[in-house]
Formats: structure tokens, C-alpha cells, sequence
């Protein structure tokens, strides 16, 4: 077809026309994707493709691997800040061959890209000028589509946060407003919370980022999504075959190492336990936000919580520092090694807490703390003289490791946090 015969001022039925009609003039495979890069149409025509195309296809969205390697190269800014298309040589390393690629911009604002495969065929010129013309087209129907979904998740989110506030009486009452907003409930759910460190700011990049790994996992539903500050919190439901725990740790960890790796900061994480009743949204909203609270309190100690089932005592543990607060009583447990350690510069606080948070272990235990295994253990007698108590009783070994949590917070995330014990 000659270029005076390609017109991309008519109407489209959707993006999936609109491909096929770049495709059909430039004999090549199409792909278009909103700016969260969701796939809004692709072309049907079966020219050459490679796999980071088929794996998009397949999943209606570009693989995470796919954009990071595209970011990581650059490439990705390049084609935001260019007003036109770009020649993108191939990223084998991710499975992208070469690409004709523009970025559809509504003024300043990214609102999608075209991705054209470059198998060698298409002429110098004439394919930027075809793939430009149809970007203005695609960014009418984008800018459209747009409109209406803020409406939509306008709605959607004054409803979640609805739910979030307890604002309903009865569970029927939620159905009708749903049904009116046109949103369909899942049978159950979780609510999960996420926090990066509190340096850290959610904008919309970051955001953007949160829902593309939310998003991109098989067996999990994202549901809803806001924001609160530098919070942000996911209600979401899994398909009825998916195992439970072992499928919300890992949608958990996924999510925070995903967007921990490529906005280099770490993510802290806790998901609620599973609810029938939409009227159960708030409790299960307090009970993920407690686990981000407590590791957010004491992140090396609580780095393997993450589940609300799982919580055991740290649920108490806030209460328990506020009532010592208020109270203004020290620990007698800890008072005999604090004033050792103080009158002859020894460590025997730091060495029991150690070796409490490693569980025992002493090759861990005496790794972190730079010393031999022996040296721990004269340490350790050395403590149970000091107190006249022993470690093999369970209710001692708890009660001064409850006491450690709650009243040397501060020292010890000092000791691990800031000295660089990994998370």
C-alpha cells in the first residue's frame, strides 16, 4: 500500500483495528499498550515475532523482565523524551529483537507506545511517518479510554476506601453500591500493605511500578488499590486452586523484591487474613498495617513476618511499649547485665539479644558478633551467673527477650539495622 493510500483518520472500531491497519501498511507485527504497558490492541496478522512479543501477548502485558532491561539500557527514557519514532536495536538478553517504537503523548503526559517489529522490512522514513500518524489516532482513543476509567476508578476507589472505614452497616448494603458502581466482588479476599522506607516517596512512577508486579502474577487478583501518605494497600483475592499460605508469602515477596530491586529501596510487607464479608474490610486492613507497623518498629527481628496468621506475640508487642512507656518501670530482668555491662564496659546485653534473635544458634550468633564460638559460650555462663537464671528455661528466655524487644528498640536496631545485618 502507498502512503497517500494509508489514512488513520477514520474511525476504529478499538486499538486491535487500529494495529492491524499500521500492520497491514508496514507488513509487520503491531503492538499498542497504555502507559501501565497493558497491551490495548495487537495486530492478527502473522508476520515474524520473537518472544518478549508472544510472552506479551500471552499475558496482555509486557513481562517486568522485558521493561527493566528496557530501563536499565535507557532505552525506555529515550523513547519518552522523543517526539517521534525510534530505531530500537534488539535486547536479546530479554528476549526483544529490534523494534520501530513510539511513545503516544498527550502534550506531556505518556499515555502509551506503539511497538513495531523490525524484521529488516520496514523503509527508512516511510514506517516513522506511518507509525506517527497513527499515534495521533491511538492517542484520541487513549485519551478517551482514560476519561472514562477515572470515572471508573474514581468510584472504585471511594468505595474501597469505604470499605476501609467501616462506613457500611450490612454486607447488603455493600452489594447494592457495588452493583451500582458496577463492580464485581470476588466470593473473598486479603487486604495487603505496603510501605518503601519512609525516606522514600510513592508518586505516580513509583505507583505505576507497584501495579505492573501486583498485577503480573499468576493465581492473584488485584481487586483495589489506593494510597495513604507513603502507604499503599492492595485488596485482593486468589483462584480457587492456588494453595493459600504458600501463594500469599510469595505474591507478598514478589511484590516487595520486584519494586525493592528496581526502585532500589527495601519494601516492608503484611497481608490480613482471608474474609468472606466485605464487612470485615477494616479489621483486615488493621491487621496487614500492624504487621508493616511492627516491622517498621523492629525490622531485622520481624523481617520474616508477613502473614497475620502467622503473627503470634508481635501483635501485643506495640501495647506492651506503650504500657512500659506509661508506667515507667524498667525490666528487672535486664537490670543486673545493664549495670555489668555498664561498671565494666562488658557487652552482655547485645551478646543475649543476639544470640535470642538468631534463635540460639551459635555459629550465627558468634558470626555477627565478630567473635569464636567459645568466647559466646563463656559469655553466655558468664550471664547466667550474673542473673542466677539459665537460657534452658523457656519462661526466663522469653520473658527477657520480650523485655530486649521492648525496651532497647532503639539499641537494637543500632546493633542490627544500622550496622548492616541483612534484611
Amino acid at each position: 500500500m502507498t502512503e497517500a493510500g494509508v489514512s488513520f483518520d477514520r474511525f476504529f472500531d478499538n486499538m486491535e483495528s487500529l494495529a492491524d491497519a499500521i500492520s497491514e501498511s508496514l507488513r509487520s507485527q503491531v503492538t499498542i499498550e497504555d502507559d501501565n504497558h497493558h497491551v490495548v490492541g495487537y495486530s492478527s496478522h502473522q508476520f515474524e515475532s520473537d518472544p518478549a512479543r508472544i510472552s506479551t501477548i500471552i499475558g496482555k502485558r509486557v513481562p517486568d523482565s522485558v521493561i527493566i532491561g528496557l530501563r536499565k539500557k535507557g532505552i525506555m527514557r529515550q523513547l519518552e523524551n522523543t517526539p517521534h519514532p525510534i530505531r530500537i536495536p534488539g535486547v536479546m538478553e530479554v528476549g526483544l529483537g529490534p523494534r520501530l517504537a513510539m511513545c503516544i503523548k498527550h502534550q506531556k503526559e505518556v499515555l502509551g507506545y506503539i511497538w513495531v517489529v523490525d524484521a529488516g522490512n520496514l523503509a527508512e522514513g516511510y514506517a516513522e511517518r506511518i507509525v506517527e500518524r497513527a499515534a495521533l489516532t491511538a492517542a484520541r482513543y487513549l485519551l478517551k479510554q482514560r476519561g472514562w476509567k477515572s470515572k471508573q476508578n474514581q468510584a472504585r476507589e471511594d468505595f474501597f476506601w469505604k470499605l476501609l472505614t467501616s462506613h457500611y452497616g450490612t454486607e447488603q448494603d455493600i452489594r447494592r453500591d457495588a452493583a451500582e458502581d458496577g463492580i464485581d466482588l470476588p466470593r473473598g479476599f486479603y487486604i495487603g500493605v505496603f510501605e518503601p522506607e519512609p525516606d522514600r516517596i510513592v508518586d505516580e512512577s513509583f505507583l505505576m511500578k507497584f501495579r505492573q508486579a501486583a498485577g503480573g502474577i499468576p493465581g492473584v487478583t488485584p481487586v483495589f488499590l489506593t494510597t495513604e501518605h507513603n502507604r499503599m494497600i492492595l485488596l485482593f483475592t486468589l483462584q480457587p486452586h492456588v494453595e493459600e499460605s504458600e501463594a500469599l508469602s510469595s505474591y507478598m515477596k514478589s511484590i516487595a523484591g520486584q519494586l525493592g530491586k528496581s526502585e532500589d529501596c527495601r519494601i516492608s510487607g503484611g497481608c490480613s487474613l482471608y474474609y468472606g464479608e466485605y464487612l470485615s474490610a477494616a479489621v483486615a486492613y488493621t491487621e496487614a498495617a500492624s504487621i508493616v507497623e511492627i516491622k517498621r518498629l523492629l525490622p531485622f527481628q520481624a523481617r520474616e513476618l508477613l502473614l497475620y496468621e502467622g503473627i503470634g506475640f508481635w501483635a501485643h508487642l506495640p501495647a506492651i511499649i506503650e504500657q512500659k512507656r506509661s508506667r515507667g518501670r524498667r525490666s528487672p530482668l535486664l537490670y543486673p547485665l545493664k549495670e555489668h555491662d555498664r561498671l565494666h564496659k562488658t557487652d552482655f546485653v547485645k551478646t543475649i539479644a543476639v544470640y535470642l534473635t538468631f534463635n540460639g544458634n551459635l555459629k550465627e550468633s558468634a558470626s555477627f558478633l565478630h567473635i569464636h564460638t567459645n568466647t559466646l559460650m563463656y559469655r553466655l555462663n558468664r550471664i547466667a551467673e550474673i542473673t542466677g537464671r539459665e537460657l534452658k528455661d523457656t519462661h526466663y528466655r522469653f520473658s527477657i527477650y520480650l523485655d530486649i524487644l521492648t525496651e532497647e528498640t532503639r539499641q537494637l536496631n543500632q546493633w542490627f539495622v544500622q550496622n548492616g545485618a541483612s534484611l
